[in-house]
């Protein structure tokens, strides 16, 4: 049976597909976590230069920051999360330099813990995240539904 807490919620920042996979995450067991942070802008941004009035400056590098699809606050550690449907090295990539980044702007206290939640991996990637010792949670949406 369906647990109708996360089914109606929207996050606007992921693709449907990805939103799918990742509210099969929110009512699974694996999520220990206590509350989440969404599109949580880290990174400088691109400035386009002094020959930009400044407020089109500001929201030039206010788009161009990265931007983590979500973390997880749990009382051990923060989880930095990548939801996609299909993952590769991108995924893993964005998984490498992110806790770096959040790291950079936040400085939190707690360990942070990246993962990736998507419903199928790219055929060379699961040994690069098993390489890089990133866990995988995999979640595949009905179809039918």
């Amino acid at each position: 049976m369906k647990n109708p807490i996360f089914q109606n919620l929207h996050f606007d920042h992921m693709l449907p597909q990805d939103q799918e996979v990742f509210k099969l995450f929110l009512n699974s067991p694996a999520n220990i976590y206590d509350y989440f942070d969404y599109d949580v802008r880290v990174g400088d941004g691109r400035d386009p230069g002094k020959d930009y009035d400044d407020n089109i400056r500001q929201l030039a590098i206010k788009l161009s920051q990265r931007r983590i699809d979500a973390v997880g606050h749990h009382q051990d550690h923060i989880a930095i999360i990548e939801v996609t449907r299909i993952a590769g090295l991108k995924a893993l990539g964005q998984l490498h330099a992110y806790p770096l980044l959040y790291q950079m702007k936040y400085k939190p206290k707690l360990p942070l813990k990246p993962f990736l939640i998507a419903e199928t991996l790219e055929t060379d990637a699961q040994e690069a995240f098993h390489f890089a010792k990133i866990p995988i949670l995999l979640y595949k949406p009905n179809k039918t539904s």
